[in-house]
This record gives structure tokens, sequence and C-alpha cells, in this order.
């Protein structure tokens, strides 16, 4: 991984998820790029109807600022650029992940600058479903640094996208996470057993070099069998593939990315 990007409304859900973007940057010995979209309805300290060359103004030293607190509770060399463009979060957001090559982005669920914790939010769910790089959203209440272990959603019902799982093994090779991939089956087998044991040798192959476990459960809600396994299990990551597994294009394609988003209680990772 070259480039991480930091995508930030300033709110304190915002800063905290650059701490977390900082210590995987260090681990992928990656790039962090800073980034914030400004636009006139932007709102600072109670401030409104700022000028937009002072919100811009505005815009490039809070980005100081932050990149100066990162900066100062880090121990290894990390490389942070800052960017700030006047538009849309999620148009510019494009814009600068083809700009810096980005290969993941990172951002908080939630916010409270400008436009309130429902606009972040839901600048983050539209941009799972528009865009192809993997993007980790974080709750607003989430402090752990590393992600130790993970769960990996994946559905043995259709063929396996190596390419997209490859993402994936990048990503928690470099991080040391042991990964619990799990199928959700409904109540009724969708595959003969002999299929899932073959799927599994497949799926175990791309993940040798991941430490990880593989278990088949039964679930007549496979979101919610999802949920409750990653609390059982502690897990500090849930992995997704929004248009490559069956039972989360229900979550992502259904409308209810918001909500899988908003109440999460770890960190989601949407691979594409």
């Amino acid at each position: 991984m070259k480039t991480i990007l930091l995508a930030t409304d300033f709110s304190r859900a915002g800063n905290k998820a650059a701490h977390l973007a900082a210590n995987i940057a260090i681990k992928q010995q990656a790039r962090l790029v800073m980034f914030h979209a400004y636009r006139f309805l932007n709102t600072y300290d109670d401030n409104y109807g700022l000028p937009i060359d002072e919100v811009k103004r505005i815009s490039a030293k809070k980005l100081s600022d932050l990149k100066k607190r990162v900066m100062a509770r880090v121990n290894q060399p990390l490389e942070i650029e800052v960017c700030y463009r006047h538009g849309s979060v999620i148009d510019t957001i494009k814009t600068a992940t083809k700009e810096f090559e980005v290969d993941l982005i990172v951002m908080s669920s939630v916010g409270d600058s400008p436009l309130g914790a429902g606009f972040f939010g839901s600048a983050a769910t539209e941009m799972i479903d528009s865009l192809k790089i993997p993007m980790l959203v974080l709750p607003p209440n989430y402090t752990i640094k590393h992600f130790e272990n993970a769960v990996m959603g994946v559905d043995l019902s259709k063929p396996i996208d190596a390419a997209v799982l490859g993402k994936a093994i990048y990503f928690l090779r470099d991080l040391d996470t042991v990964v619990d991939v799990i199928y959700v089956a409904p109540n009724t087998p969708a595959l003969p057993i002999e299929d899932i044991k073959k799927a599994e040798l497949s799926l175990r192959e791309l993940l040798k070099n991941v430490p990880h476990t593989f278990q088949t459960v039964t679930g007549k809600n496979q979101v919610e069998t999802i949920n409750s396994f990653v609390k059982s299990r502690k897990a500090q990551l849930l992995i997704t593939f929004p248009k490559h597994h069956g039972f989360l294009e229900k979550i992502f394609f259904a409308g209810n990315t918001r909500r899988l988003v908003f109440d999460a209680e770890v960190p989601v990772l949407a691979i594409q």
C-alpha cells in the first residue's frame, strides 16, 4: 500500500480517525494524505456565511494543526501531505483519489462539522457504493489503535474474486491481523457440503499467508448473524465485499448501508 487518504470534517470523530490512519500508514510504510472538502455552507466555531477565501484559509490551518498533532504522537517516520478542495465531499474525494493514486480511504462514519453527522456519514456510505477503492469507515467511539483480530464475511455460493480478496490480504498481512472467516448459510443449505468444502480449500489457499480460521454457520438473517459473530469474537474489524458477496449485497444495495455503518461497533473495511 502506497497512499492512504484520511477524509476529515475536523469533528472529534474525524480527528480520532486521523490517528488510526497514521498508525496504519506507519505499518504499511505508506504516505498519508489528510483531506478536507470545504464549501460556502461550512461552519466553523459558530461562524456562518464566511467568505469562501476565509473558509479556505481556515481549512488549511485546521489541516496543518491536525498534521502537527498527529506528528507529535508518532515515533516513527511518516510522510503526511495535506489537501483541501472546494466542492462536495464525494466529488472532491473522487478527484483526489485519482491525483494521489489512493489505495485506501479512512473516514469516520459520523461528524459534527460542517453540516452535521448525517451529512458526513451519508457521504461515507455513498462512497462505498460508488468508489472501487477500499474504504475503512470508523465508528465515532472507536479508540483501539491496532487491529489484532478481524471478521471477514464471505459468500461461498459465488466464485471467489481473487483480485478483490487480494486487497484484503495485502491490508491484513502488513497489519499482522488474525482473521476469522465466516460463511453464513441459510437454514436450508444453499450449497452441498462437498461444494462448501471445495470453496473453503480454495479460500484457505488464497489466505495461506494470513493467520485465519474458517467456519460455516447457519442463520436466517445473515446481517444479524454476522454482527453477533463479530461481538462473540470480540473482533476489532469487520471486512466486507459489497459488490461481490451475496448477503452483503442485501446490506449495501437494499438501502441498509447507512444503518450498517452508523450502527457498527467496530470499523468496517469495505473492499471492492
